[in-house]
């Protein structure tokens, strides 16, 4: 809403957002993050997305001599936030006490994610960029949702108050400057949205084994996890104190999610039968990679029994069919990232599937009823619904829930990776848009 009322003022045309309560935080952060810190905006007590349509009108007529007020009245630019200060000094009665009260500033401002943050002295900084080619004040790119500038040392700050160690560096920038490749304006309005979308980052190649990244049992703490957790996290804090995505402030999640706390994994390339995924992206198999995807949720699909490849896809697709469709183009489905054990994956290369055969029969028969993946949100009268999905407004419920329809809607929208230990549980995460993945051997000394 911020974004494109100032697209509108931008166009010469004057504007005046309506922003729900819980939202008016969000607007401040987004209107100084987009350029334009002086629009103006009222606030209405709901969100109007799910309310009745006369409690819709009267909180839009309760609002309207505002409105008319604001549109009206010379801009009053607000205060801008202080400038933070480069360098701060804590005091304690030893060294972990003035750590401890560190923690406790960066944690009351923000800057954390409610866990230890290491200390970012000069020294510990310089350390952290031998780990780089790069100078310190290079810019990678500009990091969304809130778009700061991602230089070479700030990415370093943030890997130091993670735990990170200087090798671990490249995979960081390189996952930053991912991210900001992605979709429109870095995934901007997915990673702003009131849904649950967090980036998962995936490894390939060389550096996995160099740095230890486990790609057996990859998600979850624990030693074997610790590099994961590492470069997730400084990944994590990069997004936060770089990018802006501060919980309530340009991160509107409802509900939240715990894969807000940022993994990273690597593929099981050695126990794959197929190509690992970066070669699919057009690297060789002797270049290491990071690769980006913007994850909406998380499934579990265990098989109890299948052996055949046709058994086990099956039980994978039909698994597979969950959420929601989009009815705003012509193409709505949806994106799937399957991580697939080696249990699933070795029967399904060895009875002849390629990678690319197994993708297309997922698609096959990943069907789902349309009135089921439509039903959150109603057609009449719905401004979302384009004209190609018009027809859908003469069927009755029955109709519509007798739709056999694709929920991807090509076999690329499928993206398999191997990854994982012995047993055929298979984990699948809604996803899109489509995944960025960059070069991490650029970014090494």
């Amino acid at each position: 809403m911020i974004h494109d009322m100032i697209v509108v003022e931008k166009m010469g045309k004057p504007g005046v957002a309506i922003v729900s309560g819980r939202f008016d935080s969000d607007a401040v952060a987004s209107s100084r993050a987009f350029g334009m810190p002086d629009l103006q905006w009222i606030v209405v007590p709901h969100i109007y997305r799910n309310l009745d349509p006369e409690t819709c009108r009267t909180q839009t007529e309760d609002a309207i001599d505002e409105l008319i007020g604001t549109l009206t009245a010379s801009i009053d630019a607000r205060t801008p936030d202080a400038e933070t200060e480069n360098n701060s000094r804590y005091e304690g009665s030893d060294r972990y006490d003035a750590i401890l009260k560190m923690n406790q500033e960066f944690i009351n401002d923000d800057l954390g994610d409610g866990l230890f943050l290491h200390p970012a002295t000069p020294e510990a900084v310089a350390e952290m960029l031998t780990g780089t080619n790069l100078p310190p004040d290079h810019a990678v790119c500009d990091m969304p949702p809130g778009f700061g500038i991602a230089t070479v040392e700030k990415i370093a700050v943030n890997a130091v108050m993670a735990g990170a160690k200087p090798e671990h560096l490249p995979v960081v920038i390189a996952a930053v400057k991912a991210l900001s490749k992605i979709g429109g304006q870095g995934g901007k309005s997915l990673l702003m949205s009131t849904s649950p979308q967090a980036p998962l980052l995936i490894v390939n190649g060389p550096v996995t084994k160099n740095l230890g990244l486990n790609a057996r049992s990859a998600l979850g703490p624990g030693r074997d996890n610790q590099v994961n957790t590492i470069i997730g996290r400084a990944f994590a804090l990069c997004f936060r104190n770089i990018g802006h995505w501060y919980p309530n402030k340009m991160d509107m999640d409802t509900i939240g999610t715990s894969r807000k706390f940022i993994q990273c994994i690597a593929e099981n390339e050695d126990a794959s039968p197929w190509d690992p995924f970066h070669v699919d992206q057009g690297f060789k198999a002797n270049e290491s990679t990071v690769s980006v995807f913007v994850t909406d949720g998380e499934l579990d699909i265990q098989d109890q029994g299948n052996h055949t490849a046709e058994g086990l896809l099956k039980n994978l697709a039909y698994g597979s069919i969950f959420g929601t469709r989009s009815l705003q183009g012509e193409k709505g489905g949806v994106e799937r990232l399957i991580l697939m054990p080696p249990d699933v994956a070795r029967p399904v290369g060895s009875q002849g599937f390629s990678k690319q055969a197994a993708k297309e029969f997922i698609h096959e028969h990943a069907r789902g009823s349309l009135g089921k993946m439509i039903q959150y949100m109603p057609l009449e009268g719905e401004a979302r619904v384009t004209e190609h999905w018009k027809w859908l407004e003469n069927l009755s419920e029955q109709q519509l829930l007798d739709i056999s329809i694709p929920v991807l809607d090509s076999p690329d929208d499928c993206y398999i990776m191997v990854v994982g230990a012995d047993r055929a549980k298979t984990a699948v995460f809604p996803s899109g848009p489509a995944p960025v993945t960059e070069g991490i051997d650029q970014y090494m000394p």
